[in-house]
């Protein structure tokens, strides 16, 4: 079983279970309800995106923690399909952000996070960003995408500079600032 399944798995009856006692808006409103995003932010995106600032995340995971993200909203508000809403104008009406900057946010804190500790605290964790592989059997194919990669790919999408962003994370303000 997927990972991402088991995710899906620990949401979704948490969602539910909370549903009987919040918002049954028919999705005629324009905003959303003052607990609603703080309901849905605490429980059911901590579950979704559990570990993600450490580890790879691939565009396919993206993808369908993207497509969920309307599900478990729509269950939340009791907005139906015959309600004819699109998923792109919950998102709106919620005031969430997508999924893919919620992740790139969280995985670009972490590493900032990593920079800024100090050597003899957790070495290991430091040679996941530096190191290479020396040696070893590689299987056939596009080589897998390591956590370096991943970070390397945030920092293009924010703009950051690939050669100066170790500096900019030891300046914990600007780092927040600008991973935002």
């Amino acid at each position: 079983m997927d990972a991402l399944t088991m995710k899906y798995r620990r949401g979704w009856p948490r969602l539910v279970h909370l549903s009987p006692d919040y918002a049954r808006d028919s999705g005629t409103t324009t905003t959303c309800p003052c607990g609603l995003k703080a309901i849905y932010r605490a429980i059911v995106l901590s579950s979704l995106i559990y570990r993600a600032e450490a580890s790879t995340v691939y565009r396919r995971q993206v993808r369908k923690l993207h497509a969920f993200m309307p599900i478990m909203v729509r269950h939340l508000r009791s907005i139906t399909w015959m309600d004819k809403v699109t998923n792109k104008d919950i998102l709106e009406r919620t005031g969430l952000p997508p999924m893919e900057d919620l992740l790139i946010r969280k995985n670009l804190r972490w590493t900032g996070h990593l920079i800024r500790m100090s050597p003899d605290r957790l070495p290991k964790a430091k040679q996941i960003l530096y190191s290479q592989q020396s040696s070893g059997y590689r299987k056939r194919g596009r080589p897998r995408l390591r956590f370096k990669d991943t970070i390397m790919r945030n920092l293009k999408l924010r703009d950051i500079k690939t050669e100066s962003w170790t500096s900019l994370t030891q300046k914990r303000d600007k780092w927040r600032a600008t991973v935002k």
